[in-house]
């Protein structure tokens, strides 16, 4: 039975590889990091985002009162804000979000277009609004917190939300991350090029 031959490589021979070949790893690195930068200033298309936060007040519901003697505070809270989210992540508030802003979107756009999100501790929510136009995301940002109000205390009497931060004008995109791409094209252009090597 013939005895296969085994190639042992140690690690100064990987390091005299690299080295060897370091013209070429940095090239082709420098390509990746740079076609990455093209591709993402130039190419993807950038979005803004502008964000309000509202807080459930309910300091008029006495029947809201009771239930903290049966839940913890915090989880009625997380229970609450989770409610109302539901109630404007619906295609009624999407329709008046629309009318409110002329039909600029369609109730189906701006469902698309707006998120919400809380830390689960808090009566405070998130409504982030995201489109290319840093004007019309503060525009919608700006109707999510006139209309939710309202939509709110038509679905559950007594119900108030009150705005805590207003919507800013988005000064730069959220997305695309130019410096996380860079960095990750860069990552994969290195491990590439030191493979091939």
């Amino acid at each position: 039975m013939e005895e296969k031959d085994e190639i042992v490589i140690s690690l100064s021979d990987v390091w005299n590889i690299i080295k060897k070949n370091a013209a070429f790893i940095i090239v082709v690195t420098l390509i990746c990091a740079i076609g990455s930068f093209f591709i993402t200033r130039y190419f993807i298309p950038k979005l803004y985002t502008s964000s309000i936060q509202l807080y459930v007040d309910t300091s008029n519901d006495d029947e809201n009162k009771n239930n903290l003697n049966i839940l913890s505070e915090q989880t009625y809270a997380h229970n609450l804000v989770a409610t109302y989210i539901k109630m404007l992540n619906t295609n009624t508030f999407y329709t008046e979000l629309s009318e409110h802003i002329n039909n600029k979107y369609t109730a189906k756009q701006l469902s698309e277009m707006v998120s919400f999100s809380s830390d689960e501790k808090t009566e405070i929510f998130d409504a982030k609004v995201t489109t290319s136009s840093p004007n019309d995301s503060k525009l919608i940002a700006d109707a999510v917190g006139k209309v939710a109000p309202e939509a709110i205390s038509r679905l559950k009497s007594k119900a108030t939300l009150k705005i805590v931060d207003y919507a800013q004008l988005p000064t730069a995109p959220s997305s695309p991350n130019e410096i996380k791409n860079v960095i990750i094209a860069m990552i994969a252009g290195l491990v590439i090029s030191v493979g091939i090597s």
